[in-house]
């Protein structure tokens, strides 16, 4: 039986390789002309049933890493020689080394994928495929995870359903059936109020539904009423995409930017505040005096934060208002208050070269900086004429070396302090005579 198949393979590979016209049970005549260029290939050295000639393929398509050619290569060569024992050892390696380069590839893809580098991690995938076209994880990743999805989320109301939701989003109550899809849900389920869903956002070919906008302005205005906000400015963006300039949408969109502006205010969320504000057009009525009251509950904060002596935590809060306004005196006149008072707390616990640090940070001709560097240099020589001090006394008991140590410490933190060095020279020098005496 496996002579038959081998037989008829090699008639394959003879059509392939020698250009032969139709399929090959209808051969008829031309066994004549298969055996004539069989023939004629022996004579030039070179075999087509000879399984050296597959092995050789093989070696090349795996030195280019064209590693799955290269393994069609060696399955022939086995064929044709069932009895030769290298081969299989050959397809094992092979399998090996195909096994270990889809890994490595995978590996990468995912860690790419994870990084957010979605191409890099297409790439890798794809080559995982060239070494094994059928793997099932790197199949998954580039049909599910790397398509691109993007959605908008929203709150179910009380009397909401599917269809009502599709149709305010889609505007065709038809299209529940994706919403239900998106966020893994049996399709006789029922919006759950306050559950967030997830609405993919369609390609324009999916959704082509030309909006009505004189329905849509009455629905976002509807909306604005019952302070539903976020509906209002997708409702609002919709018809912006199809008509830029149309004031009332315009109108509409601000005031709900406003009022949520206002909203989170009301939370104590300042900084996602003032971005909300931001993104009203220039000039509407009252955002500005929103934006510096957002800004002004945040200075406080970070005035509070001076006075329970959080320093780091008080000029972190004043940066994020510059990066608002860059223009804040208060904020900027705040950061040189905590870099003062932290220099100063870190001066009262003799912490000098931490403190020294911290108003270096402030402007050289800062009044505070320079107090703080002139105390500093002041308690410094304070300490130094102290040591000095200290040494005379250990000199005077006759306690030579305790004296030196003393002195040496004068010297460290007042390296031009004539006294102390002429005074270790005596003592050293007195040391070195009472050791000759003894």
């Amino acid at each position: 039986m496996k002579k038959s198949i081998n037989i008829f393979l090699l008639f394959i590979i003879l059509s392939f390789f020698q250009g032969l016209a139709g399929p090959v049970d209808s051969l008829g005549d031309s066994g004549d002309k298969v055996t004539k260029r069989i023939s004629e290939k022996t004579l030039e050295g070179e075999s087509i049933f000879q399984p050296s000639f597959y092995l050789k393929k093989a070696k090349t398509f795996e030195n280019i890493d064209e590693l799955q050619l290269a393994l069609f290569y060696l399955k022939i060569a086995d064929t044709l020689s069932p009895d030769n024992p290298e081969i299989p050892g050959k397809i094992s390696d092979l399998k090996s080394k195909i096994d270990i380069k889809s890994s490595k590839s995978f590996e990468k893809g995912k860690k790419y994928y994870l990084q957010n580098k979605f191409e890099a991690a297409r790439i890798q995938f794809l080559t995982v495929l060239r070494y094994k076209p059928d793997h099932k994880a790197a199949l998954n990743y580039l049909k599910n995870n790397l398509i691109p999805k993007e959605y908008i989320f929203y709150s179910p109301k009380k009397d909401d359903s599917f269809k009502s939701i599709s149709k305010r989003f889609y505007k065709d109550p038809g299209l529940d059936f994706l919403i239900i899809y998106f966020n893994d849900l049996k399709s006789d389920a029922e919006p759950v109020p306050g559950k967030l869903l997830k609405l993919p956002i369609l390609a324009p070919e999916f959704n082509a539904t030309v909006i009505d906008i004189r329905h849509e302005i009455i629905a976002a205005k509807n909306l604005l009423g019952k302070k539903r906000y976020q509906e209002v400015i997708v409702i609002t963006d919709s018809i912006l995409k199809n008509d830029h300039s149309n004031k009332i949408a315009i109108e509409l969109r601000n005031d709900a930017f406003y009022q949520t502006g206002i909203q989170l205010s009301q939370q104590e969320k300042y900084f996602e505040a003032i971005n909300t504000f931001n993104k009203i057009t220039p000039g509407y009525k009252g955002v500005d005096k929103a934006i510096q009251e957002a800004i002004h509950k945040e200075l406080l904060k970070a005035e509070l934060l001076l006075k329970e002596k959080k320093y780091e935590e008080s000029m972190a809060l004043a940066r994020k208002i510059l990066s608002h306004n860059q223009s804040n005196t208060a904020a900027k006149n705040l950061i040189n208050i905590a870099y003062c008072q932290h220099g100063r707390s870190l001066f009262i616990r003799k912490k000098y070269d931490e403190a020294l640090k911290v108003v270096g940070k402030l402007d050289p001709a800062d009044n505070c900086a320079e107090k703080i560097r002139s105390a500093v240099q002041k308690a410094i020589k304070n300490q130094a004429e102290a040591h000095y001090i200290l040494g005379v006394k250990h000199f005077m008991n006759e306690e030579l070396q305790s004296a030196i140590k003393e002195w040496e410490k004068t010297l460290e933190l007042n390296p031009s302090h004539d006294k102390a060095k002429k005074n270790i020279k005596n003592a050293k020098s007195l040391l070195e005579k009472l050791k000759k005496v003894k």
